[in-house]
């Protein structure tokens, strides 16, 4: 794993020196990159008696559904949280830009994926229009999520960020402006994601098990109000969703409609950190749907920043909403729902403006239904995580 490890992190490298020195060839192109790394190591150090979680060796704990992210009862790892990316633009005029990001996880063997790809045609000081390959701008730390640097934790709440797709493939208008005192934006966007060989889903479906996923029909929007010490995000997004299926012919499900809903709430003032977001997933088509709440306080102080954040997910179940065109409600089963909490205790400390180390102690608590994974839980495991976080 260390071997390919490294060859993702040497892969990564290779392309931002390539793409650094094609944009300063490029006679008239003004080339500027940047990078983030995530060394981070965990162990569950406590849980119910082990079992087997679907091909994972439980208590097992998740910090990262959509890349399969996962520490299992086998001792120390440095695989689910760790990380190495590169961004570049390359500026063409004051109008024209191009920028692109890639990213190499230890979740996926160090193996390099392209997050971002895209065109920025500026129409205006406030008007911004943009197509490629981006971020799906879900949540407060969507679009810095790979960045560890960027948040207080070792790992996101997973509750919160946990999903089976978190990119799209399309276009998006961005307008900025500023109303009295609050600075403001907002963003439209349209597009579609398929991903092949899903991590989300070897969690539920089985370690060594391949399923591909599609989002099409991608609509949404997000809007952005800060002032001073506050900020609040929302965001509503809907699509089509399917999934190949677990036994042949292995066809995609028929299309199901989802809408999403997310709010947050950031608080920076003087010593008080303070992260506040909710999450509620319509996707009552095939009669489900989700929710999620977290809640994170924290008191600076000099340069350590100790923070509590409690995280809750809850899936609800229902039949009689399942549209019988796409799925037969009688396969539904409540007690099958999924759900969880955790209660993190972490604490950064900043070693320089671009680098800090963090420690964080997580406690998840099953809460599934009694038929959920057919009886076998995560094992109510309990994480230790420790990471040295920088930006370049």
């Amino acid at each position: 794993m260390k071997r390919r490890l490294f060859s993702g992190i040497t892969a990564v490298a290779a392309i931002g020196l390539s793409l650094s020195a094609q944009a300063q060839e490029a006679p008239g192109v003004d080339f500027s990159g940047s990078g983030f790394l995530t060394l981070a190591a965990g162990k569950v150090v406590r849980g119910d008696a082990p079992s087997n979680f679907n091909g994972y060796s439980a208590p097992a704990f998740v910090t990262d559904y959509a890349q399969a992210g996962v520490y299992e009862n086998n001792g120390w790892s440095i695989k689910p949280d760790s990380r190495l990316g590169l961004q570049g633009t390359a500026t063409f005029n004051p109008q024209l830009s191009l920028t692109g990001q890639v990213v190499a996880r230890g979740a996926k063997d160090g193996k390099a994926n392209l997050e971002w790809a895209y065109g920025s045609y500026h129409i205006d000081d406030q008007l911004t229009f943009q197509l490629g390959r981006k971020r799906l701008p879900l949540f407060y730390y969507s679009e810095t999520q790979d960045v560890g640097f960027s948040y207080p934790w070792v790992h996101l709440p997973s509750g919160q960020y946990g999903w089976e797709i978190v990119n799209y493939n399309g276009a998006n208008l961005r307008y900025q402006t500023q109303w009295a005192n609050w600075s403001s934006s907002l963003n439209i966007f349209a597009g579609s994601e398929t991903r092949t060989d899903n991590g989300y889903w070897k969690i539920y479906n089985g370690k060594n098990t391949r399923t591909d996923s599609k989002w099409s029909n991608i609509v949404g929007a997000d809007i952005l109000l800060s002032r001073g010490w506050f900020e609040t995000r929302a965001a509503y997004v809907q699509s089509d969703i399917q999934n190949t299926a677990a036994l042949p012919p292995y066809d995609y499900t028929p299309k199901a409609r989802q809408k999403i809903h997310s709010l947050s709430f950031s608080v920076d003032q003087q010593h008080w950190v303070v992260r506040n977001e909710y999450l509620y997933m319509d996707r009552k088509p095939i009669g489900e749907e989700d929710y999620s709440f977290l809640l994170g306080v924290g008191y600076r102080v000099g340069k350590f920043l100790p923070m509590a954040t409690y995280n809750r997910y809850r899936m609800r179940l229902t039949p009689a909403h399942a549209d019988p065109a796409i799925i037969n409600p009688a396969t539904i089963d409540p007690l099958k729902a999924e759900g969880w909490s955790i209660l993190a205790l972490s604490l950064r400390y900043d070693l320089t403006p671009t680098s800090a180390v963090k420690a964080q102690l997580d406690r998840w608590r099953d809460r599934n239904g009694p038929n959920f994974n057919t009886g076998a839980p995560y094992g109510n495991p309990t994480l230790l995580s420790i990471s040295y976080d920088k930006v370049f």
